[in-house]
């Protein structure tokens, strides 16, 4: 009877421990080539139904892609031609990258807005 108690107690201990580990996230980014806001909002509507996806940020005035999502449940390959389908480059870029181009963009300012403000003027 001991033995079996101990068993049984064994058991209930693995799936306890098996049930309360976490399913582990991944980041992956990309460097696309959006030209307007229609086509973040075409990329972002497309993604944001991908298995596994947490968090997703897309930028087009820096042309870039920011995925988190469930290891296990998607790939960055799987994200790329999901990007790639829609029509646009996928050029995956490590998260160091994909801060320095959104920090780069930010100190230079968006350049459409400087398009667009001197064609009013001329």
């Amino acid at each position: 009877m001991k033995k079996l108690t101990f068993i049984i107690g064994l058991i209930l201990l693995t799936f306890g421990n098996l049930s309360a580990q976490k399913t582990e996230n991944k980041v992956v980014c990309f460097k696309s080539d959006m030209d307007c806001a229609n086509c973040e909002k075409t990329i972002t509507e497309h993604l944001k139904f991908e298995k596994g996806v947490k968090d997703l940020k897309i930028d087009h005035s820096s042309n870039t892609i920011y995925i988190e999502y469930k290891a296990g449940k998607n790939t960055d390959e799987g994200f790329a031609k999901a990007i790639e389908k829609k029509g646009y480059k996928a050029e995956k870029i490590s998260k160091a990258d994909y801060d320095k181009v959104l920090k780069e963009t930010a100190e230079k300012g968006h350049g459409h807005e400087a398009e667009v403000h001197k064609v009013r003027n001329n």
